[in-house]
């Protein structure tokens, strides 16, 4: 895997294409796929470099205009990404969309290891890269509570029931749906918004404002 010794932007994985949720079964029993559950956020990148300083980026390499890492998740993502290493996660930003929850990441996926970038792994190696770091006792139905503070989210990885969890959903202004991943999706060169859009798919609960 190719070095990566210096911030370059990564576009972050994220589907573009959205189905009903009358494929959920498809795409659960027959293509074998997993799933997240699809936050109301703000896609984000987050860089963490060696010396432990930060770059959050939104998905159209932009900064963030209205919002800015808080030093407590500064502070604990330094202490899990340890190291002399680059490291760059992707999450969503919940801030903006979600009046009950403030200052909040939820991580997905990782692009850049120990200043190793991931391309060509498969979507559930890097999961598998997350796990050991991430994954705690405080847990809800959709993630892992990675902090005291309640702010540091890592999202689980749902491999059945995809259309039981789907009609589940509480608040579709906080859960949108499911996000369908194929874990053998391999991560290509993150250099336009689309490169990883093809091992993905979104399935969004329906509400006033969005019909499939």
């Amino acid at each position: 895997m190719k070095a990566y010794t210096e911030w370059s932007y990564l576009y972050p994985p994220r589907p573009e294409s959205a189905v009903p949720h009358t494929t959920l079964d498809f795409y659960e029993r027959t293509m074998q796929w997993v799933a997240q559950y699809k936050k109301n956020g703000t896609n984000t990148i987050i860089g963490i470099s060696p010396d432990k300083k930060f770059i959050a980026m939104n998905r159209h390499n932009d900064n963030h205009k209205t919002w800015q890492l808080t030093d407590h998740i500064k502070k604990e993502l330094a202490a899990i990404f340890s190291g002399p290493y680059w490291y760059v996660i992707c999450a969503e930003i919940l801030h903006l969309k979600t009046p009950m929850i403030k200052d909040t990441i939820y991580i997905y996926d990782i692009l850049v290891f120990e200043s190793r970038f991931l391309y060509g792994s498969k979507f559930s190696e890097r999961q598998k890269i997350l796990d050991p770091i991430l994954t705690t006792e405080r847990e809800t139905e959709s993630h892992y509570v990675c902090d005291s503070e309640n702010k540091i989210w890592y999202a689980k990885l749902i491999n059945k029931d995809f259309k039981k969890i789907f009609w589940e959903i509480k608040d579709p202004a906080i859960d949108e749906g499911l996000v369908l991943k194929d874990p053998n999706g391999k991560l290509l060169k993150c250099d336009k918004p689309t490169s990883n859009s093809g091992w993905q798919a979104k399935c969004r609960y329906q509400t006033k404002n969005y019909q499939f």
